[in-house]
C-alpha cells in the first residue's frame, strides 16, 4: 500500500517538462549559478557557508552538474514530497493511534499544496523532517529520540523555522501531558500570553505588514489549496466543508478542549491572528514574508491531528476522493499552460548569443500565484544569465553580491521595478534582453534588446486554464443581487 500510494504520489513530479513551482525555477537557477561562481567563471558574487536554507540547493547543485537540470529537479522535488507526506501521515497516526488511512487524500493535496506552489523548497523539506519528529516523538522513547536527532540536524539545514515549531509543539505536548486534567484548560492561555509577549517584541522592533485577508484565509486552511484562479477556491472550500464537518465529529466525543492537540490547534489560529505576515529584519534586504501562509500550513496539519480521531463515513471518504481527483486535473491542465509559455519563452532564448543578460515579467492575471515569476531563471541555465535573480540582492541566501557586476540586479529594488516592468537600463546595465508580449496576440512572445534609457517589458494575461467559472460567478452574483 506504501509503495503504491508513493508511486502515486511521484506522478505530478514527472507527468510534464518542468515542475511548475514558483521558487522552484530559482532554485535550480542559483544551483548552477553557484558552480559557475566556484569555478571562476562568474564574478562579483560568492557562496558563502550558511547553517541553515542550505540543503535543497546543495543536492540540488550536486545533481544539476551530474544528472541535468531537469533530473536534478524531479529528484529533489519529489523526495521532499515523500518525506512531506509521510510525515504527515506518521504524525496524524501517531496522535489518533491509527493509521490515517482515510486521510491520504487531503494530505495528497496539502503535499502539493500552497507551500509547494510557492517553491519554498527549503522550508517545506523541513516542514517534512519535522513532522516525523513530532510523529516520533508524541510518545517518546529512547530509540524514537535517537532516531529524532539525525532528523532534527536535516531539518535546521533546510530551514530553522519547523525546527523552532516542532520544539515548541512538544515543549506544550509535554507539558501539558504533567498537569492534572482540571487544571488543562487554563494552559493555553498562558500559551497564547507568550505569543503575545512574542508579537510586542517583533512588532515594536522591527517594521512589518499585517494582513486581515490572509489571517482569515490561514485560519480556514483554505489558503493552503487554492492556488491560481477560482476553481481553486471552489475545492478549497468543499474541502473546508470536509474539515467542519470532522470537527463536529470530533466535537460529539467531547474532551476536546482539555485534548493537547486540541490546544496547541487553538494556539496556532492564536499565532495567525498575533503574528504579521512578513517582517524586516534589518541584516536582510528583503522582508521574511509569507509567514501567515507558513503558519497556515501548520494550523490545517495541526487540525487534522486534531480530528484525527473523529469517526469517519464513506461519504466524507469519497467525496474528499473525488475533491482530490479535481485537484490534481486542475494541476496537470495549468501546468501545461505554464509550460507552454515556458517552451516559447526557451525557444527564444536559444536564439541569442550566449552570455547574453536577460530579465522576463510575465504574470497570469486575475491568478492568486504567479507561476511565471521566475520562467528567466530555469530558462536561463546553461544559456544566459538572469538579471532579475532576487536570491542574491536580499542577502538571506547563500550567493551574495560582492562587488559590482554585469551578472545579477544589485538590490532589491531593482529586481522589484524588472518585476513590475518599470526599471529603466542604466549605463552599466546596457544592453538587457527583455521578454515582451505581442499585442493583440495572447500567448505569444519575442524578445527585444533593450538598451539605456529604455524602459523593461512587463504583460500580463491570462494562462492558467480558467475553464469558464469567471463568468460563470460573475454572472450568478449578478442574478443574485437582482
Amino acid at each position: 500500500m506504501m509503495v503504491a500510494i508513493s508511486a502515486v504520489l511521484l506522478i505530478p513530479c514527472v507527468w510534464q517538462k518542468r515542475i511548475q513551482a514558483g521558487d522552484l525555477s530559482s532554485h535550480v537557477y542559483n544551483a548552477w549559478l553557484a558552480g559557475q561562481i566556484q569555478t571562476g567563471a562568474v564574478k562579483g558574487l560568492t557562496v558563502i557557508p550558511l547553517w541553515t536554507n542550505v540543503l535543497s540547493d546543495w543536492v540540488l547543485e550536486r545533481l544539476v552538474y551530474n544528472t541535468g537540470p531537469v533530473a536534478a529537479e524531479r529528484i529533489v522535488a519529489g523526495s521532499a514530497v515523500l518525506i512531506f507526506f509521510w510525515g504527515a501521515f506518521l504524525a496524524v497516526g501517531a496522535a489518533a493511534g491509527r493509521k490515517p488511512w482515510l486521510f491520504c487524500p487531503l494530505l495528497g493535496m496539502l503535499s502539493y499544496g500552497l507551500i509547494f506552489h510557492f517553491g519554498f523548497l527549503n522550508f517545506y523539506l523541513s516542514t517534512g523532517f519535522c513532522l516525523w519528529i513530532l510523529g516520533l516523538l508524541w510518545h517518546p522513547s529512547s530509540k524514537r529520540a535517537l532516531a529524532s536527532v539525525p532528523l532534527a540536524l536535516l531539518a535546521l539545514l533546510a530551514h530553522a523555522l519547523p525546527v523552532i515549531w516542532v520544539s515548541s509543539v512538544l515543549a506544550y505536548l509535554y507539558t501539558v501531558r504533567r498537569i492534572p486534567m482540571p487544571w488543562r484548560m487554563a494552559v493555553p492561555l498562558g500559551g497564547a500570553a507568550l505569543l503575545a509577549v512574542l508579537q510586542s517584541i517583533l512588532m515594536n522592533r522591527y517594521p512589518y505588514r499585517w494582513s486581515l485577508q490572509e489571517t482569515v484565509l490561514g485560519l480556514t486552511g483554505m489558503d493552503q489549496i487554492w492556488l491560481y484562479d477560482i476553481k481553486y477556491l471552489i475545492l478549497a472550500v468543499a474541502i473546508l466543508i470536509v474539515l467542519l464537518v470532522l470537527l463536529l465529529e470530533r466535537i460529539d466525543q467531547g474532551g476536546l478542549l482539555s485534548d493537547p492537540a486540541g490546544q496547541i490547534w487553538i494556539l496556532h489560529a492564536v499565532a495567525l491572528v498575533l503574528m504579521p505576515s512578513a517582517i524586516h529584519l534589518p541584516q536582510y534586504q528583503h522582508p521574511l514574508a509569507y509567514i501567515t501562509e507558513r503558519i497556515s500550513l501548520f494550523t490545517v496539519l495541526f487540525f487534522i491531528i486534531m480530528v484525527g480521531r473523529a469517526r469517519h463515513g464513506r461519504g466524507i471518504t469519497r467525496f474528499t476522493g473525488l475533491v482530490t481527483m479535481v485537484f490534481f486535473a486542475c494541476l496537470y491542465l495549468d501546468g501545461l499552460a505554464f509550460n507552454r509559455v515556458e517552451s516559447e519563452v526557451a525557444s527564444l532564448v536559444e536564439k541569442l548569443p550566449p552570455g547574453q543578460r536577460l530579465v522576463a515579467a510575465i504574470s497570469d492575471s486575475g491568478a492568486r500565484l504567479n507561476a511565471l515569476l521566475h520562467v528567466a531563471d530555469r530558462t536561463c541555465i546553461g544559456r544566459c544569465l538572469s538579471y532579475g535573480n532576487y536570491e542574491p540582492a536580499t542577502g538571506q541566501f547563500r550567493i551574495v553580491i560582492t562587488s559590482p557586476n554585469q551578472v545579477v540586479a544589485k538590490d532589491m529594488t531593482v529586481v522589484q521595478e524588472i518585476e513590475e516592468g518599470q526599471h529603466i537600463v542604466t549605463q552599466s546595465e546596457d544592453p538587457l534582453y527583455s521578454v515582451c508580449g505581442t499585442e493583440g496576440e495572447p500567448g505569444r512572445f519575442y524578445i527585444r534588446q533593450i538598451h539605456a534609457g529604455e524602459r523593461t517589458c512587463a504583460f500580463s494575461q491570462p494562462i492558467s486554464v480558467r475553464l469558464g467559472l469567471e463568468h460563470w460567478l460573475s454572472t450568478l452574483s449578478m442574478n443574485t443581487v437582482n
